[in-house]
């Protein structure tokens, strides 16, 4: 850290362009929010004063530490693991430290438009954002896991998609990360450790038949109790939030691996291709084989072989 007692106050899309020169970053906003996709971050970033919020995502594989509080008073560091997320209010001093090499994805909320949604959708004056350095939050991952394969892909997010999705992060953080019984009330859904639990599972057997029962029997819940609680934690019932991480795991095999696609269906649980393709195409938009066409295209210059299989689709 350079200067401890001179903290950095700017823009968090600035912010987070002075870290690391040898990274790479893109960005795209809207008159609420800026996204911003940092494909590595540096080993130790200097302290932030950002008047945005900040959520910061790290990729699946990514862990690094949050450093908060001033140089004067206490300091508290937080591990963020690739299934955590971290809500940071504006103007709180913080800064990154990474030991090994991590993606992120970085949003910042402006605060008068948080206030603005959130009194819409509580019908109250805005309640106090409270810092969760962290949080379990599957819906902030989804979130960012789209983002991510966008910028991957090379396709910044439209201003007018990105005021959209403002709203919709404002009032979950309106309801998830403010003072109330919102963050504290077990009936606001499956307890983190809990929820961590069952993800893990559905991580390790994603290529398995998963039933519901069986993840309500991990955390010893009644299997209609655990459905009700799940869907309040991740605002999924457990049946969509499976098939929607077999397409997260079905994308990362598609773009990272050249195995045959009736292979890439077998390992994320689907019987057949074309299944799978009917499924893919209705989460992602299109199918897995231009999907992985787009991928490698955004990487380098197509080949012959790649022209030709283009021509086809």
């Amino acid at each position: 850290m350079h200067n401890t007692n001179a903290t950095t106050k700017a823009s968090c899309s600035n912010d987070f362009a002075r870290q690391g020169e040898g990274s790479s970053l893109t960005s795209g906003g809207c008159a609420a929010m800026t996204v911003t996709y940092r494909s590595c971050i540096e080993e130790r970033g200097e302290e932030q004063l950002c008047e945005q919020i900040q959520i910061l995502i790290p990729g699946d594989q990514g862990t690094f530490d949050v450093i908060s509080g001033t140089a004067d008073g206490p300091r508290h560091r937080a591990c963020v693991r690739g299934h955590h997320v971290s809500v940071i209010p504006e103007n709180q001093p913080h800064a990154i430290s990474c030991q090994r090499q991590a993606d992120m994805v970085v949003i910042g909320l402006q605060r008068a438009f948080f206030e603005e949604k959130a009194r819409e959708a509580l019908d109250c004056a805005a309640p106090r954002l409270v810092e969760r350095y962290a949080a379990v939050d599957p819906f902030l991952r989804a979130v960012a896991n789209t983002l991510r394969s966008e910028f991957r892909m090379q396709r910044n997010p439209s201003p007018v998609y990105l005021e959209s999705l403002a709203g919709v992060i404002a009032i979950h953080l309106a309801r998830n990360y403010c003072d109330g019984a919102a963050m504290t009330q077990p009936e606001h859904g499956l307890a983190p450790h809990k929820l961590s639990r069952v993800q893990a599972f559905i991580q390790a057997h994603v290529s398995e038949g998963i039933h519901v029962s069986q993840l309500a029997e991990i955390v010893h819940m009644s299997l209609y109790h655990f459905a009700r609680m799940f869907k309040l934690a991740t605002g999924q019932p457990p049946h969509l939030y499976i098939t929607i991480q077999r397409i997260e795991h079905a994308k990362a095999l598609l773009r990272d691996s050249s195995l045959p696609l009736v292979e890439v269906a077998a390992r994320v649980g689907f019987q057949t291709q074309g299944h799978f393709t009917n499924v893919f195409h209705r989460y992602a938009g299109t199918t897995p084989r231009v999907f992985r066409l787009s991928c490698r295209s955004a990487r380098a210059v197509p080949t012959p072989t790649a022209a030709r299989e283009w021509a086809s689709v």
